[in-house]
Formats: C-alpha cells, sequence, structure tokens
C-alpha cells in the first residue's frame, strides 16, 4: 500500500533531522525541508499542510520550530489560524523561552498575512 504524503512528510523530517543531529548541523534539517515543501505538489500539499498545522500545536518544539520556518518561508495561507492559536498558547505558557517564540510567531504571522492578503486582492 502506498503510503500518504502525510505518512512521507512526517518520515522525511524524522531522517532529515537525525541526520543533521548526527552531522551537528541544526539548521540543515528544516533548510532541506523547507526546499522539499517548494517541490509538493497541489494535492501533497494540502496533506502536508494539514501536518505542519498540528506541529505548530504540538508540544515538541523541534516540530514547531520547524513548522514555522517551513510555513513562513513558503507562504501557507492556510497554517495563519493554528499560528494565532500558537501565539494565545504562548501568551499563557510559563515556559523561559515563549516570550522569543512569541515574537517569532508574531512575525512570522504578520509577513504571511500580508502575503496571503494580497493573494486575495
Amino acid at each position: 500500500m502506498a503510503r500518504s504524503a502525510r505518512q512521507r512528510w512526517v518520515e522525511l523530517r524524522e531522517q532529515l533531522d537525525r541526520r543533521a543531529r548526527a552531522a551537528k548541523l541544526s539548521q540543515a534539517a528544516v533548510v532541506e525541508l523547507s526546499g522539499e515543501y517548494a517541490r509538493l505538489d497541489g494535492a501533497d500539499r494540502v496533506e502536508v499542510d494539514v501536518v505542519l498545522r498540528s506541529w505548530l500545536l504540538s508540544d515538541d518544539e523541534g516540530e514547531r520550530f520547524d513548522a514555522v520556518a517551513v510555513v513562513d518561508d513558503n507562504a501557507v495561507c492556510s497554517a495563519i489560524p493554528a499560528l494565532r492559536e500558537l501565539m494565545d498558547r504562548l501568551e499563557s505558557s510559563d515556559s523561559p523561552g515563549a516570550v522569543y517564540e512569541w515574537t517569532k510567531v508574531n512575525r512570522v504571522l504578520g509577513r504571511l498575512t500580508a502575503a496571503c492578503t494580497d493573494l486575495v486582492d
């Protein structure tokens, strides 16, 4: 049975993350992941967008980091509601890094909102 785009995407992230950690190149995985997203066709993007939205709301900081980067690099408009929800969660979080993550997500949301509004106009 063929694997879905969702399954392939999750497996790809795990593989790239392992390889980047082994090479001690922490940013390499997200750069490759973003490039892979850009090469997806429309049907696969729809499936992968679901994964990205779930990662944005994950308790795993690594998944959130990767999702924010891919969403930002590729202007994934369907992620706007999940980014807003993530910002709400971060506002009430007592995690030491929450304020920094909130600031980053706020910048991404601003760029994305402007880019997606331009697409509609």
